[in-house]
């Protein structure tokens, strides 16, 4: 196999010498696009599940003419330069009359416009209805369901029928997913999800769960009168910087050097992800007391999922909360639903068209201590009934920089700052400063801000990223981030250092053709194994990620994709490494789409596992991770049969060929080989 890696390198370095020299544009994969957005994955996290979230939002086009700078950078690719730029061209020549005008604002060429593209629509006044609400929702455009079925063929351990029946699985071995979205920015919006993972069953328990395991809804009004912002139902909260208020929106530190650092104050914004565990559920009401000054309060009254344990027969506490959102069998039923939180904030916010500023204030409660198993990294963790927050942010923006900061207390524990600075030096030159202190005693469960760990705590560090773009198609990006954690940490039982850097390439051969390298070092302590020795001893591991990219429009239907990762892990004298190698294809026939992939991969261990993206159904992400030894096939069609109704189905296949077993666990699968099936329908109403 490592032979092969040669062969298809060749292939990829040669590949652009036959394309065409003026390819017609190729239909914009809005996946691809928040693909070269998103940072490294390193962590053991659900990533589909978390950055679903955040396509979900954007998925809803922005209205141009209303949009304010803050939903511009959440978007995460303008610079301050174009966003500057494109508000002071409004101003001038006032609302946007379509989307090509944008060639006409500095800074935007039209790579950066077709980026754009899907994110964005052009409405004028004139486009407003006066009409009444209920009209509006009914004749509304953007008025869909989407429903979604999965199968995977092989059988896990958790349905075989010699499982012990604390452990089989209850339900059947499909996922199920309904979704409807009647929504219109600046206006309204009402969702409905649900969804059935497989082994789960359906189950009538009233108050607890109604057929599907999981169970969300929100309905939203915004912009009338005083009332800016109204949802009931599950929401998530995002303000200042995320010391206290993230939602999911955190990108981590990736390609995107400069704007991914920044988190947007975007306010109460309503849920619609599948994920269980990053929702609100309740009220949140968002006031104008005067024309600069907003008041937003909420409260939240959820269930969430912990593993109890107890000190008597009527003593009990919570052990560690569970985030899988799996109730399969008997012993994760136990676990659903098993402590009550209630969550109550408030957000003072003044915000003109240079500062965005204000004071948050946020404290939660569960109807049962923490009492967590103790280890020698977790003494300052949260082990109490309560936790309340406060903070302060400003934001304040100067021609084409912007400088953000929020600093944070936990009342009964320690606190948190973050200070940055990004703009761009001149039209072609972005830089970022980004300095965080967050005590090993802060306590939040709802942040989401820079970090290098998973949880916004025992960390200080400085980052500093750079863009450099030389002209339409070339550019470089680069980050360096010096990290430091002051007590010990989850494998790592030692006080430790650590840094990153990473350099980024891109040469835009036109403009949907393009070719990227990018090379990331990580140097991070870990706990070495002595068997000898009860002492814990730590050492520096060093990861290093290569990966090269290319993407070649060869004509207004045809497009290839190829790429090649590989890296390699050296920890305590031992050289470890990983490789993957993709091939994709994209072509359409009328109104069929078809996106296929071969891929082959091979790693020495779990350490050098390679994320890789994936295309899905529409509103789906998929980010496997490819270890071990094998092949991994997809193959993709869409076709849409009228402008009412429009259908998926997605087909995958994975062969390992260094083991006779695959997963673990109830999850494991006796054979060599892994094959699903998705179908989605989308209808619009």
């Amino acid at each position: 196999m490592r032979a092969t890696f040669g062969l298809m390198l060749l292939l990829i370095l040669g590949f652009p010498v036959y394309c065409q020299d003026n390819p017609q544009p190729v239909a914009i994969d809005v996946q691809q696009i928040i693909d070269d957005i998103f940072g490294s994955q390193d962590l053991n996290a659900d990533y589909e599940k978390l950055y679903e979230n955040l396509m979900l939002l954007l998925a809803d086009p922005l209205n141009l003419n209303t949009a304010v700078p803050e939903q511009l950078r959440f978007l995460g690719f303008l610079s301050e330069y174009q966003i500057n730029n494109f508000f002071e061209y409004k101003a001038e020549h006032g609302d946007l009359l379509t989307i090509y005008e944008l060639q006409a604002v500095p800074g935007f060429d039209l790579v950066t416009i077709n980026r754009l593209a899907p994110f964005i629509k052009i409405e004028t006044k004139a486009d407003h209805i006066n009409t009444s609400l209920l009209k509006r929702v009914i004749q509304n455009k953007n008025n869909y369901a989407l429903l979604r079925y999965e199968h995977l063929f092989e059988r896990k351990k958790g349905f075989s029928p010699s499982t012990e029946p604390d452990k089989m699985f209850l339900g059947s071995p499909d996922r199920l997913y309904i979704r409807y979205r009647n929504s219109r920015p600046g206006d309204f919006s009402i969702g409905l999800t649900l969804e059935k993972d497989a082994g789960e069953s359906f189950r009538w328990q009233p108050m607890k769960q109604i057929g599907f395991d999981f169970f969300s809804f929100h309905a939203q009004v915004m912009n009338k009168g005083k009332l800016e912002n109204l949802i009931v139902g599950d929401y998530q909260v995002q303000s200042g910087q995320g010391l206290v208020l993230g939602g999911l929106f955190g990108m981590g530190k990736g390609g995107e050097t400069i704007t991914s650092v920044r988190r947007s104050n975007l306010g109460g914004l309503p849920y619609t992800s599948s994920y269980e565990n990053g929702y609100l559920r309740g009220v949140l009401a968002t006031y104008r007391v005067m024309k600069a000054v907003h008041f937003t309060a909420f409260v939240s009254n959820a269930n969430r999922d912990a593993s109890l344990q107890n000190d008597s027969l009527e003593n009990y506490n919570v052990g560690a909360l569970q985030t899988s959102g799996l109730h399969r069998n008997k012993t994760e039923r136990a676990g659903r639903d098993a402590i009550a939180e209630t969550n109550m904030g408030a957000i003072l916010n003044f915000k003109n068209h240079k500062v965005d500023g204000g004071l948050i204030w946020n404290t939660i409660a569960f109807n049962l201590p923490f009492n967590r198993k103790p280890t020698p990294y977790s003494q300052f963790n949260f082990n109490r009934r309560a936790n309340h927050n406060v903070s302060l942010y400003l934001n304040y923006n100067f021609h084409n920089f912007t400088f953000f900061n929020e600093a944070a207390k936990s009342i009964d524990g320690g606190f948190a700052v973050l200070s940055g600075l990004l703009g761009s030096i001149t039209p072609k030159f972005d830089v970022a400063f980004v300095y965080r202190n967050y005590q090993r005693n802060y306590h939040t469960f709802y942040a989401n801000a820079l970090s290098e760990s998973s949880t916004i705590q025992n960390e200080s560090g400085f980052y500093w990223g750079w863009k450099y773009k030389w002209d339409k198609k070339y550019s470089i990006a680069g980050y360096v981030d010096l990290f430091r954690f002051p007590w010990l940490r989850y494998r790592s039982y030692a006080p430790s250092q650590g840094y990153e850097w990473l350099v980024r390439l891109n040469y835009q051969i036109q403009r949907n053709s393009l070719i990227y390298f990018q090379f990331r070092e990580e140097n991070k302590s870990r706990n070495v194994s002595d068997d000898e020795s009860t002492r814990y001893i730590t050492a520096q591991g060093l990861k290093r990620n290569f990966l090269l990219n290319v993407e070649v429009a060869a004509n207004n239907s045809l497009q290839f994709k190829m790429r090649a990762q590989m890296s390699t892990f050296n920890f305590n004298n031992r050289n470890t490494s990983g490789f993957a190698l993709i091939q994709d294809i994209k072509f359409g026939i009328g109104k069929l789409s078809v996106v296929t992939r071969y891929a082959l991969f091979e790693t020495d261990d779990y350490d050098n596992r390679q994320y890789v993206y994936e295309n899905d159904v529409w509103l789906a992400f998929a980010l496997p991770a490819y270890e071990g030894k094998g092949v991994r096939n997809y193959l993709l069609l869409s076709y849409k049969f009228s402008r009412h109704l429009s259908a998926w189905i997605r087909f995958s296949h994975t062969r390992y060929t260094d083991r006779d077993t695959i997963g673990s666990g109830y999850d494991l699968i006796d054979g060599n080989t892994k094959n699903d099936v998705k179908f989605q329908v989308k209808i619009v109403l």
